[in-house]
């Protein structure tokens, strides 16, 4: 699909590209010949290809063929090689994973280009050892990346916000909320909005539940807001501003059917909806979470 923000979101320069590789590089090691070639593997999947790149030279490999691409592909389909990046790591290279993102992150900011990368999330699960039972922990969610239009919305909003959904009752909303993040970098401004309410809905259900407030799994935006506000000390005037993100939802995305009516969600509307969730679920779990 098309990303109708392409004029408008800086290109990836091409010292990003190089610093990207130069990082890539020093990262793996020993281990970056194949490290490139998983990466090949995963990206000529994704654009139904043998060879990623037209002007192949005799004897080039499938490393060289993922170096020439990331330095010639689209900003959309590098973004796609930067999260495959933490697809093929091994478990000794998880551990220096946060060191990655952030350096990848710092580029971002030298080159002053709109993007972020995300941490992983991990989920703690059951298992057994030997047939005793033991909690581990699992991947829930590799790094992404999402847009970041504004230092101080993301630093403000986004980001605490990404934090508090990593908690392991959270995290089927965080899954949903990035899930809106990722829709919105991709322009599929719709989907983003209708998935920036299912978080924010995910989030109040997981408040009542914690709280031991009445409700039901099946219940909407307007009636879980309201009970929220019941019975917590929040003041009721905040249910109309709250209750945004949802009229968004219901007015501009496809969630209840357009029937003949033409809906479209412009870009500044995504943003909005995106930036308010995320301010959202914080007031709201500052007031009632605990």
């Amino acid at each position: 699909r098309e990303n109708t923000n392409d004029k408008k979101i800086k290109p990836i320069t091409e010292t990003f590209r190089n610093r990207y590789l130069m990082i890539l590089k020093e990262f793996f090691s020993n281990n970056t010949f194949t490290a490139l070639g998983e990466m090949h593997k995963k990206l000529c999947f994704l654009h139904g290809k043998n060879q990623l790149i037209a002007n192949a030279y005799q004897g080039m490999t499938p490393a060289d063929d993922v170096v020439n691409f990331i330095m010639t592909c689209e900003d959309d389909h590098l973004l796609d090689v930067i999260e495959y990046t933490f697809l093929v790591m091994t478990f000794q290279e998880r551990h220096k994973e946060d060191g990655l993102i952030s350096q990848i992150n710092e580029f971002f900011t030298i080159d002053k280009l709109s993007f972020y990368i995300t941490k992983t999330v991990w989920e703690e699960v059951e298992t057994s050892f030997h047939g005793t039972p033991t909690t581990g922990k699992q991947i829930r969610e590799f790094p992404k990346v999402i847009r970041k239009d504004s230092d101080l919305v993301h630093e403000n909003a986004i980001e605490p916000a990404l934090i508090l959904l990593r908690k392991p009752d959270l995290l089927n909303a965080n899954e949903e909320f990035m899930l809106a993040l990722q829709d919105y970098r991709k322009g599929d401004y719709k989907d983003s909005v209708s998935k920036c309410c299912s978080a924010l809905e995910s989030v109040m259900k997981v408040i009542c539940k914690r709280r031991g407030f009445s409700y039901t799994e099946k219940q909407t935006a307007a009636p879980l807001l309201n009970t929220i506000v019941t019975n917590s000390g929040l003041d009721s005037f905040w249910e109309q501003p709250l209750i945004l993100i949802a009229t968004i939802r219901n007015r501009l995305s496809y969630s209840h059917g357009a029937g003949n009516e033409t809906k479209d969600v412009p870009e500044h509307v995504a943003k909005y909806s995106i930036n308010s969730t995320a301010s959202a679920i914080l007031l709201l779990c500052d007031e009632a979470y605990e």
